[in-house]
């Protein structure tokens, strides 16, 4: 079976970055993708979108047409033929498409929270179709992908599915909470990142390894390396906000601070510099009562101050240590190929902030 190289991971992970690239893992790897299904993996994304009602089912295929990374169905993907090599595990890509229509599903929902405008450089769809579209479509999404993962025929991955369905939402419910409050800490921020992203990354591996019915202890690795990988991936997507310029990030920069959500950068600065905290609130109660250009340069400020701070270092340093996590779980999966490639799936997630 062919392997996925590390140059090929590597191209993954920086033309995904790229708005205006918008590639699949299946465009950028075909090698890899005729030997895990992806490119099936497209068609069925896109096949899931349309049979949803016809009032929805556009929202939901300009997103899943807008592109993406689909590093959760390739983690799904690698975690089967780790956990089995050398063995194509049954129900392993329909768990792949899951991951991503759950994915989906929450960046549908996200938009509409966030009152996004923009998604991976393009129009957002809640934008072209309204928010209330948005939010049914990324209703449509979840559902199938439960339906998906029923089908599936892979004992105890629908199980896993709600339970971590359960966690993601607890994640997201936290960040809302704390949205706009400038006391949240940096084990709060942690929490959320592990909840909201870590979760479904964690879903990625256990599924990949129910898929291949591997033993527990093997499954449970798999879990837990998805779960800290997936937690390093969104602190560095957080430390984006910071480091990023807006052609790369898709979006504009700071708009995480802007829009008052926790981070744990954000979380790091606010402690070692208790000023920023007042700079913060100033930010949030002016909105809508400052000119554009002043908010920018009052943001820029900001950035500046929260620089000297050394936070962002010290978050990558937390970013580093989770993502060491993943690797020393990865010691009880079968020596194989595949391992290799998912530590370097670990160590590219992290690389993307940089």
């Amino acid at each position: 079976m062919a392997a996925l190289t590390s140059a090929g991971l590597s191209d993954l992970v920086e033309a995904a970055a790229r708005p205006e690239a918008h590639p699949s893992a299946a465009q950028l790897l075909p090698v890899t993708a005729a030997a895990e299904g992806l490119s099936r993996l497209e068609r069925l994304l896109v096949s899931a979108a349309r049979a949803g009602p016809r009032e929805l089912a556009p929202a939901a295929e300009a997103l899943l047409r807008s592109g993406g990374k689909r590093v959760r169905p390739l983690l799904t993907l690698l975690a089967a033929r780790a956990a089995a090599p050398g063995r194509r595990s049954r129900g392993r890509v329909a768990l792949a498409v899951v991951a991503e229509l759950v994915h989906s599903a929450t960046l549908l929902h996200d938009d509409v929270i966030d009152d996004g405008l923009t998604r991976r450089g393009l129009p957002a769809p809640r934008v072209a179709y309204g928010n209330g579209v948005s939010v049914l479509a990324g209703d449509w999404l979840l559902a199938a992908s439960l339906d998906l993962a029923l089908r599936s025929r892979t004992p105890g991955a629908l199980e896993a599915l709600v339970r971590t369905l359960r966690t993601l939402v607890e994640g997201e419910a936290r960040q809302l909470a704390l949205r706009g409050r400038t006391d949240f800490t940096q084990e709060d921020a942690v929490t959320i990142a592990a909840k909201k992203t870590g979760s479904l990354f964690g879903w990625c591996g256990e599924a990949g390894a129910l898929a291949a019915r591997a033993r527990p202890a093997v499954v449970e690795s798999l879990r837990e390396f998805g779960q800290r990988a997936g937690c390093a991936f969104q602190i560095a997507d957080d430390l984006l906000d910071f480091e990023a310029d807006a052609a790369t990030l898709g979006k504009a920069v700071l708009a995480d601070v802007a829009e008052g959500k926790p981070s744990v950068p954000l979380a790091i600065a606010l402690k070692r510099l208790p000023v920023l905290r007042d700079d913060m609130r100033k930010l949030l109660s002016s909105e809508e009562a400052e000119p554009e250009e002043m908010r920018r340069a009052r943001l820029r400020a900001f950035a500046v101050k929260l620089n000297r701070t050394g936070a962002l270092g010290a978050a990558r340093r937390i970013a580093e240590r989770e993502r060491d996590a993943a690797l020393a779980a990865l010691e009880l999966v079968p020596q194989s190929s595949t391992r290799d490639l998912l530590a370097q799936v670990a160590q590219l997630l992290l690389s993307r902030s940089r």
